[in-house]
């Protein structure tokens, strides 16, 4: 199937291929016929079809589905996208884990499975064959790799990987329920019996299959991955759920928002905010289902350029919202430059995603001349007007940015008529004053990433249609006399935007270097690697944590049922041939952005990692820290003065029954100076006093406690994210 709206000869096609399997044998689902058509459905809009030369469509639906039919349609149909076409990848049906005796497998798999999608000959666990019925992760992995990389390792088609099923996230986590309700996507949370490496559809390629067998290579020397975007139903520890729409047909809750969401938008939507707005309506939806434990849709962008993520739904194309910065010459180095950088999303590689900049004096657009950005830095980029009438030194003027620099939150006030009148006329008149860079206010929940409530004289922050868990301490806005209070909007005003400027921070990913040849197989991170540790207290061994798959920067830690804190320890390792200046910013869950200038989780806000002196590591920073007591002497000196902080999930997140607490490092590296990080420091604001008396074991506790072809970087920035699960936990009561 092929639609075309005759656009210019330069459009891109799309290549589509829709699965979706409702009639397994044993465990049918009602819903996945039903998603293929909405996602058809959509591709037919006039919208998406003027995005594309052609949309060529195909789709494999029930009895189609089997392994042969989907690994032939990736082969002949998703194979004929050319460079800078489009290829999506759409499945709906039942998710599974596999377990694996292949410890090539098993190193990027926290489990020790591998997650796959179940075709549609899949009877049962004990069925024979059942690597013919199963396509596993690293199949997909096999198959989207020609689609998107050249034979010369360069980018092809963009491909977007799209599934609606349970284990569509990352990779999941031993979970012990196994009577699972008939309305998720999953068929049990026992992995399915493995296999032999040459069961694999790999099987075909003998140079891969000899050396899997071989091994002692890594899985990225073996099976390199292909850049591509995916888009999960849910995280790796929940379900996937179907929900009634129309009447009685049944559709996923997941592709039911995602479609919802972009026929609103009409495509024109990036990746980063059709997270924020699919998983705000799924979060309304689903509240009304009793039977509901929770959802929540992923989004993996596994490019070279990390910012991707703010690229535009499909067509990949930049986002055209402009964001705005000041722009003056430096006497000193003699240059323009703009106050925004890399931290503000300005791409690093100016020659594959080169920014525009108009610059005119304030409140005089009409006088605007165009430049360019020259190079990016992490706090600045330099600019150049060669090709057009450069503006006056010694005056500051705006530069406008043509491509997302700046993404701002969107804000819902909802609550009592007048307190929410007034703040909202107040807030506005603010936003006004100040360009609104950081964040601005919408008229509906849905769209919104945050929602400000005025209630009983008491301001409360939470996400959308969660009222009951407020994320940040509660303002009151009422004065002695019970009367409205303007002061109290400023505070407010405040807190959003501490809350916009650490959703901002969150997002901005810079690498500066791919991973150089010498180092795969020993990291997966370049110029500096995060580690993580854990202790054992029973023993005082030591077991380095993994980080996810395919997601080097971030981590996963489980305390024990019986404890409710763990002992944890961080390396940072210099990979680069050069001296680097380093820093790890500690974002805490109650918008917290920490660089304090005493002693801390790290000796200091900036230090220095030395250079590389072979290609085994170079210098090795580490984490302060303590030893427990009821460590031996001799389990202490084993150690050798390997120190420890002991993090334990915060009392707000127990209260209030969440899966688990998030904390984010910010990790920088650079050759220049990194002082500015210090302006970035903020406090925490606070949880909700009313359920919160503070814990110990906390990341901002911390300070409490006691040559080989490598590349030369200028600076790299990169996120890391260690999620702690809550131990008591109840998923009945989410």
């Amino acid at each position: 199937m092929a639609r075309s709206s005759k656009p210019k000869h330069s459009s891109p096609d799309l290549y589509a291929l829709l699965i979706g399997i409702n009639s397994y044998k044993n465990n049918k689902l009602g819903g996945c016929e039903n998603d293929v058509r909405r996602v058809r459905a959509y591709l037919d809009h006039s919208f998406v079809i003027g995005q594309f030369g052609k949309i060529r469509t195909r789709e494999l639906l029930n009895e189609q589905a089997t392994k042969d039919n989907i690994v032939q349609a990736f082969k002949d149909h998703l194979g004929k996208a050319k460079k800078n076409d489009t290829v999506l990848l759409y499945f709906s049906g039942h998710g599974a884990r596999e377990r694996t005796g292949l410890s090539i497998f098993q190193e990027e798999e926290v489990d020790g499975n591998i997650g796959g999608i179940l075709c549609a000959t899949f009877e049962g666990k004990e069925q024979a064959n059942l690597y013919r019925h199963v396509l596993s992760n690293k199949e997909l992995r096999y198959l989207i790799r020609p689609l998107a990389m050249d034979e010369a390792n360069e980018t092809k088609a963009h491909v977007v990987a799209i599934f609606d099923c349970c284990n569509s996230g990352s990779n999941t986590r031993s979970v012990t329920e196994h009577e699972l309700p008939g309305n998720s996507r999953q068929v049990s949370r026992q992995a399915l019996p493995g296999r032999a490496v040459d069961q694999f559809i790999f099987k075909e390629n003998p140079e891969i299959l000899a050396r899997l067998k071989k091994q002692g290579q890594s899985l990225d020397e073996i099976l390199p991955q292909g850049d591509h975007v995916m888009l999960a139903a849910c995280r790796e520890v929940e379900l996937a759920w179907e929900r009634k729409i129309d009447g009685d047909k049944l559709s996923g809750a997941f592709t039911t928002a995602l479609i919802d969401v972009l026929q609103q938008h009409k495509g024109h939507i990036s990746y980063h905010e059709l997270y924020s707005r699919v998983l705000n309506r799924m979060k309304f939806s689903l509240s009304t289902t009793k039977d509901n434990k929770g959802q929540t849709p992923q989004v993996y962008v596994r490019t070279r350029n990390l910012n991707d993520r703010y690229n535009i739904f499909l067509t990949n194309q930049p986002n055209e919202q402009p964001s705005y910065g000041s722009v003056e010459y430096s006497d000193e180095d003699r240059e323009w430059r703009i106050d925004l950088g890399a931290f503000h999303g300005i791409p690093a590689d100016q020659k594959k995603a080169p920014t525009k900049v108009k610059v005119y004096p304030l409140k005089k657009k009409r006088e605007a001349v165009e430049a360019k950005v020259k190079k990016a830095y992490p706090f600045y980029a330099t600019l150049d007007f060669s090709s057009s009438s450069k503006p006056e030194k010694g005056t500051t003027y705006r530069g406008e940015l043509e491509g997302l620099g700046i993404s701002p939150i969107n804000v819902f006030v909802k609550g009592e008529r007048t307190a929410k009148e007034e703040t909202k006329k107040i807030l506005k008149t603010k936003l006004d004053e100040s360009g609104g860079q950081l964040f601005k206010l919408v008229t509906k929940e849905l769209d919104a990433d945050f929602v400000l409530r005025t209630k009983k004289g008491v301001f409360s922050i939470s996400r959308p249609f969660d009222e009951t868990r407020p994320v940040v301490k509660e303002l009151h806005y009422t004065d002695g006399q019970g009367e409205f209070s303007a002061r109290a909007t400023d505070a407010v005003y405040t807190y959003l935007q501490q809350i916009s400027r650490w959703s901002f921070l969150k997002g901005l990913e810079h690498t500066s270097n791919e991973l150089p040849a010498s180092l795969v197989g020993k990291t997966t991170m370049y110029p500096v690697e995060f580690r993580l540790f854990r202790l054992n207290e029973k023993d005082g061994t030591e077991q380095r944590v993994p980080s996810l798959p395919n997601e080097s920067g971030k981590f996963i830690v489980e305390p024990e049922a019986t404890s409710q804190s763990v002992q944890l320890r961080i390396e940072l390792v210099n990979h680069a041939p050069q001296i680097l200046n380093a820093s790890l910013a500690i974002m805490t869950g109650d918008f917290g952005f920490l660089v304090p200038r005493k002693k801390f989780l790290m000796k200091a806000p900036v230090f220095q990692l030395y250079e590389a002196e072979d290609e085994s590591g170079g210098h090795i920073v580490q984490s302060l820290g303590g030893l427990p007591k009821s460590l031996s002497p001799e389990a202490k000196a084993n150690l050798e003065g390997k120190k420890y902080v002991s993090i334990s999930v915060d009392k707000y997140y127990r209260d209030f029954n969440i899966q688990g607490e998030q904390t984010f490092f910010k990790l920088i590296a650079s050759t220049k100076p990194l002082d500015a990080i210090e302006t970035f420091h903020m406090e925490g604001l606070g949880y909700p006093e009313k359920e919160r008396t503070k814990s110990k074991g906390d990341w901002g506790d911390a300070y409490k406690l006691e040559e080989p072809d490598l590349p030369e970087v200028e600076w790299d920035v990169r996120t890391i994210e260690v999620y702690m699960t809550n131990p008591g936990y109840d998923p009945n009561q989410a």
